[in-house]
């Protein structure tokens, strides 16, 4: 037993003894002679982007990233379209087409760009009752509000919004204008 602590002893000692402390100075092996090692490289920090500059790397990044979008700067604000993603049939709640993918790579880009905040714009055609319409597009915002949320985005950044049918964006005359102007649209805000 005497033998064990005695050897623990020996190797803590020789632990010790073959330890150095790292500063300032370093003696190279095989000299005797200090060599001052350089000061670490000064850490530059880019100064803050201001409101201007940060929605314009976001409209950037957005307009690069989602091709399949339409992605405007308007003054200080930024419209995201998915004219073939995220559009409805006559009545619906939900898109009635391939949506969900362009929204993951929306919500990715919005995560990143976390200085936003979005409103979610919902729209219909000029088919029935104008407060229905109304109504429908207020849900068909609040369900593609409720996915980015699932998908990270904060709640409290987004705003959804039933517009009805006061701004067509094509001829409400012809099926195919009635299905662009039935969709869902966004705008992204610099967050004061």
């Amino acid at each position: 037993m005497r033998n064990v602590s005695v050897y623990s002893m020996l190797v803590f000692i020789l632990l010790l003894t073959s330890c150095y402390t790292y500063g300032p100075s370093h003696i190279p092996y095989g000299s005797s002679e200090r060599i001052a090692l350089p000061p670490p490289p000064a850490k530059v920090i880019a100064p803050p982007l201001s409101k201007s500059e940060y929605l314009l790397k976001t409209y950037k990044e957005i307009k690069s990233t989602l091709v399949e979008a339409e992605v405007v700067m308007i003054e200080d604000s930024i419209k995201v379209l998915f004219p073939n993603n995220i559009i409805y049939k006559s009545k619906d709640i939900l898109p009635s087409s391939e949506y969900m993918q362009p929204l993951e790579k929306f919500s990715i880009l919005l995560k990143k760009f976390n200085k936003t905040n979005i409103l979610v714009a919902g729209h219909s055609d000029n088919k029935g009752n104008e407060v229905k319409n109304k109504e429908l597009s207020k849900v068909r915002a609040q369900n593609i509000k409720s996915i980015l949320v699932t998908k990270g985005i904060s709640d409290t950044r987004m705003e959804a919004w039933g517009v009805g049918s006061v701004s067509p964006i094509d001829d409400n005359s012809t099926e195919s204008g009635r299905l662009r102007n039935r969709r869902v649209e966004f705008v992204v805000l610099y967050d004061e």
